[in-house]
């Protein structure tokens, strides 16, 4: 419509323009008859003739770049279709932005009450952790003196060793360190733990390997009399262990006492 208005404007203007231009002629032709004959107004005539095409040919581009300017505009404005389109898209994602709105608190809801379920859950008691924690370390403690090393081994019992509970476990832990400490040649640090069970632990059958091993860590810390003293307590006080016997051989022997520690 932009462009059938700005072409039915542009043709008036021409007509109108010619149609002036006509009768500018026609007054000038009737008032200098005379003049018409004379060649310079002739000429003049035809100049003022050229510029009015120049001026017309300006018009009618300024015409024809209206013209483009509303197709262009006409191109650049969407369909009513397409808008209808759009402001129905519109309203269709603002409904699903609001049910997701929805959702999102609801389970902003299920995850609050989730949490405060969880700090209900009674927490599992310290002790608990505490034995598991032990009973981890004493396992780690045995296979450390089953692969030969004591020391690995002191660390991981520590808490069990400085407990005042005379267990059967804390008695053959004992045990074990000084046979792993007496394997490796640390005889004082082996007949510690000999001596403890010689102590705290004279009622049980750790007694007859204590004396017999605390004698073997003397030989080789030269306490050759303490050595004869706790062989000969373990002859006369436990004549059937296997150990009182395989002692007296070595008393009676003037070789070196070499026997392995079981």
């Amino acid at each position: 419509m932009i462009r059938r208005k700005i072409f039915r404007n542009s043709n008036l203007f021409e007509i109108c323009f010619f149609f002036l231009f006509i009768i500018g002629c026609a007054s000038t032709g009737t008032n200098n008859t005379s003049a018409q004959k004379d060649t310079e107004a002739i000429i003049e005539l035809r100049q003022k003739l050229l510029q009015q095409e120049v001026v017309l040919e300006r018009m009618q581009k300024l015409v024809a770049d209206q013209i483009l300017l509303s197709n262009e505009l006409e191109q650049s404005i969407p369909p009513r279709d397409l808008l209808e389109s759009m402001q129905t898209g519109f309203v269709e994602l603002k409904e699903n932005t609001r049910e997701l709105e929805e959702q999102i608190a609801k389970l902003e809801n299920d995850l609050t009450a989730f949490e405060l379920k969880i700090k209900q859950i009674p927490k599992p008691e310290n002790n608990h952790f505490d034995t598991l924690r032990k009973q981890e370390n004493i396992i780690l403690g045995l296979i450390s003196l089953q692969a030969g090393n004591p020391d690995q081994a002191l660390v991981y019992l520590h808490d069990i060793l400085k407990q005042n509970d005379k267990t059967p476990l804390k008695a053959q832990i004992l045990m074990s360190l000084g046979n792993g400490f007496l394997e490796r040649g640390h005889a004082a640090q082996a007949s510690y733990y000999y001596g403890i069970i010689l102590r705290e632990y004279t009622k049980t059958s750790h007694v007859p390997r204590a004396l017999y091993y605390l004698g073997k860590a003397m030989e080789e810390l030269s306490e050759t009399e303490k050595q004869k003293v706790l062989w000969n307590e373990l002859i006369n006080n436990h004549p059937k262990s296997p150990l009182a016997k395989r002692a007296i051989k070595s008393l009676n022997s003037s070789s070196p006492i070499s026997d392995l520690v079981e």
